[in-house]
């Protein structure tokens, strides 16, 4: 019998987003050796239009910390920032959306590091070819393109997206997500839903189709 070989993973995409050409020749090489595929950006403002997994900053290169620059910004990536010994701000972001590594840093801990961030940002949910980040209330295309939602509109998708292929009744989306008790009468949901599906479309194209109204509720298809 023949042995195929088995299909590789892709590697993890990294983006070093440090304009000091030093340090980020420092975290870059050690992290392709390591097996990451890295990407150097010349600064912060080029992370938005980039694909990948996670990126890695220095909080030094803006006075409100990069982290935090990112994080305003709607970026859904998980973040592992470098930070001085004596920096005391917490994470910014949502929760386990940032790792904090402190300077100076051993090849081992920045690896490692990178690692951890990965298996923090590893609960995103896929929508068909998009990513949602409950936490950041954050969708990302396909193509990398972030759309921020609303609460309302986050918890939609998870309850659709926890049934995918099968109808939540609408009764039970009123209770789960306002609390409402289904004989309230009210156009709350449908309202919702039609924003949710715009912005869905936003993110891919044919991607209202997702969402479909059907027997008294609406499901999540897995694919637009």
């Amino acid at each position: 019998m023949t042995n195929r070989p088995r299909n590789k993973a892709p590697a993890p995409r990294i983006l070093v987003a440090v304009a000091d050409e030093v340090l980020a020749r420092a975290l870059a090489d050690p992290l392709e050796d390591a097996g990451f595929a890295v990407t150097r950006l010349a600064g912060l403002a080029e992370v938005a239009s980039a694909t990948a997994d996670l990126v890695v900053v220095d909080r030094a290169a803006s006075p409100d910390g990069a982290d935090a620059v990112l994080a305003a910004s709607g970026c859904a990536l998980p973040i592992v920032a470098l930070a001085a010994a004596d920096d005391a701000r917490a994470p910014a972001g949502a929760g386990g959306q940032v790792t904090i590594l402190r300077k100076p840093l051993r090849v081992q801990a920045l690896v490692e590091g990178v690692r951890a961030g990965l298996a923090a940002g590893s609960g995103a949910l896929h929508i068909g070819p998009c990513r949602l980040f409950a936490s950041s209330r954050t969708l990302i295309g396909a193509g990398g393109e972030t759309v921020r939602l609303t609460d309302k509109e986050t918890q939609i998708l998870t309850r659709l997206a926890a049934a995918i292929g099968r109808v939540v009744p609408r009764d039970i989306l009123l209770a789960e997500v306002w609390g409402y008790g289904a004989a309230i009468a009210t156009h709350t949901i449908e309202t919702h839903v039609y924003r949710l599906r715009r912005k869905l479309a936003q993110a891919v194209a044919g991607g209202a189709s997702l969402i479909r109204a059907e027997g008294g509720g609406y499901l999540l298809a897995a694919a637009p």
